[in-house]
């Protein structure tokens, strides 16, 4: 390393401790494993965590006296085939190439004070480079964008340090080393993925290991059934579980730290004839947007979700199946009261994000801690807002409708068909119509459909299946409809991320009189449509038209 930049990256380092940054024990564990693996100390700690991106670009600019860069408003405008380098270069050395200005290159940077990459980068454009300091995450996001637009697309550079990283933290002999090894590459292919879950699967004679993407099981890899009892070992040494209880299920919760930010990680081990199996729920914080806006949501259940989150008291439900964004819709709500007046209480199965605003409580029915004991508590602590994780028996509705009839705001799901499905629901659970009509401000309904990929998606005229298809849901023939083609972008399957199709209501007094009357489903649903109300299908239909997703996806969503 040359004298300068060593400089340079010391004065850095003792700038972090001075600052209160990080503290000496991070140092020293950092320091050994820059000595292993040739990265610098501060970028160490910022893979560990102890060192946040924001803290750490700051750390750099200020070194490099340079900008920190904005992705929201410095775009990147070059097109990849006017540079002289190649994606490999710049992705392995973490540069992203922004715009001219004469024969300066303005260009984003991960680490500024890497002189051997900016020297070649220099050498191979033959002009000035201006550097603004990148957050590793926006990096990698916005070259993602830039190298796979039109279909193309670079070969991902797997980070072999972060990777010995996480060996480091076992021994590194025999099984054990090739479990951990296992573990962590799968974690980061996950991670590259967008998975939401990671599947280790025992079977006769191998070790099955699925992802799911997009709300799809899809393969993974495949790998000798020797390496299976290591690798569900690793994944419970990390989660802290009993390595030595085999017959019965366990959970348990653990963090991984990519691109410099920790990733939380729900644990469920669970005995099979062939081995035990385990799957890892990733709950990334940072790759979920708790914003009501950026939900994907219509704008008529955008607008009635906001205008619930202002009301004083009653009971708002949420509900669909496992897995259709209940709890994000939830915690988007209760990211609207951050910052302001309300005390806001939470008791959830389990608790999923971390909000400094809401005192959130962890149900344990094991000590009796259930959700309707923990409803109950919290009624004696002056809440004005309480989120009830589910409501799963008739002790825990009636709790939660006494709370909103006593001047709480009260959130929930639950597990119903759709919105007005939520009222027999409630009352099969022996809450009185007239409880129910006194309390019930509202409900949401929703799913989640796969998004079309934006790089390979194509409009044609519909054929006779879609015609019949579209018929079968009730609508109209649509002039247009898009197709997945598959591309590099979306690995072939044709579709990227998900998106959200909803419905959602109010209450108004006719429709408290027709609870009251126990009013079936079907006529509540009749009188709001009266007045401009939206179904799921009709939202899914609306965003299939838009290209957003299929009538396929959305008939298979409704239907379920």
């Amino acid at each position: 390393m040359d004298a300068l930049v060593r400089q340079k990256r010391e004065a850095l380092l003792e700038g972090l401790r001075a600052g209160g940054l990080v503290d000496e024990a991070a140092i020293a564990r950092a320091e050994v494993v820059a000595a292993r693996t040739g990265q610098p100390v501060e970028q160490v700690l910022n893979q560990l965590g102890a060192l946040s991106d924001d803290d750490l670009v700051s750390a750099y600019a200020e070194a490099a006296r340079c900008e920190v860069w904005d992705p929201g408003r410095d775009r990147a405008t070059i097109a990849p085939e006017e540079l002289s380098v190649t994606p490999d270069f710049l992705k392995r050395r973490r540069l992203l190439p922004l715009r001219r200005q004469g024969r300066t290159l303005v260009c984003a940077v991960c680490d500024p004070l890497d002189e051997e990459a900016l020297s070649g980068l220099t050498f191979a454009l033959g002009g000035r480079v201006s550097l603004r300091v990148a957050r590793p995450a926006d990096f990698g996001r916005v070259f993602a964008e830039v190298f796979e637009r039109g279909g193309g697309s670079v070969a991902p550079v797997t980070d072999e340090r972060r990777l010995e990283r996480e060996i480091d933290l076992v021994a590194d002999s025999g099984g054990e080393g090739a479990g951990a090894r296992l573990v962590a590459s799968v974690f980061e292919a996950a991670i590259e993925a967008g998975a939401s879950d990671i599947h280790f699967e025992p079977r006769r004679h191998d070790l099955r290991i699925r992802l799911r993407v997009d709300g799809q099981l899809v393969e993974h890899r495949t790998v000798s059934a020797d390496l299976a009892p290591s690798a569900v070992s690793r994944v419970k040494v990390i989660a802290n579980l009993n390595l030595g209880e085999r017959r019965l299920p366990q959970d348990g919760r653990t963090t991984f730290v990519v691109q410099g930010r920790p990733v939380d990680v729900r644990v469920a081990t669970s005995p099979t004839v062939f081995g035990e199996s385990a799957v890892l729920r990733i709950l990334d914080r940072a790759a979920v947007q708790l914003d009501l806006d950026a939900l994907g949501l219509g704008a008529g259940v955008v607008g009635t979700l906001r205008k619930v989150a202002r009301s004083p008291h009653g009971l708002f439900l949420v509900t669909g199946p496992t897995g259709s964004g209940k709890t994000t819709t939830l915690y988007a709500l209760l990211q609207t009261f951050a910052g302001g007046t309300r005390k806001v209480l939470s008791v959830e199965d389990p608790v999923e994000y971390h909000f400094d605003h809401v005192a959130q409580t962890q149900v344990a029915p094991g000590v009796g801690l259930t959700f309707a004991a923990a409803l109950r508590s919290f009624l004696r602590q002056d809440p004005d807002v309480i989120l009830v994780g589910e409501i799963r028996d008739p002790e825990t509705a009636a709790v939660a409708i006494q709370a909103a009839l006593t001047g709480h705001f009260v959130l929930a799901s639950v597990h119903a068909n759709d919105a007005f499905a939520v009222v027999p629901r409630l009352l099969d659970m022996g809450i009185e119509p007239y409880q129910l009509a006194a309390g019930l401000r509202g409900a949401a309904a929703q799913r989640l459909v796969r998004r079309l990929c934006e790089a390979c998606a194509s409009a044609r005229a519909p054929d006779e299946e879609h015609r019949l298809l579209a018929q079968s849901m009730g609508l109209a023939v649509p002039s247009r409809i898009f197709v997945p083609q598959g591309c590099p972008r979306c690995s072939g399957s044709g579709f990227k991320g998900r998106t959200a199709i909803a419905e959602a209501f109010l209450t108004d007094e006719t429709m408290l009189r027709s609870i009251a009357d126990r009013q079936p489903p079907a006529v509540l649903a009749a009188h709001v449509r009266e007045a401009g109300f939206m179904s799921m299908m009709d939202d899914g239909r609306a965003k299939a038209e838009l290209g957003e997703t299929t009538l396929e996806e959305v008939l298979a969503a409704v239907n379920v």
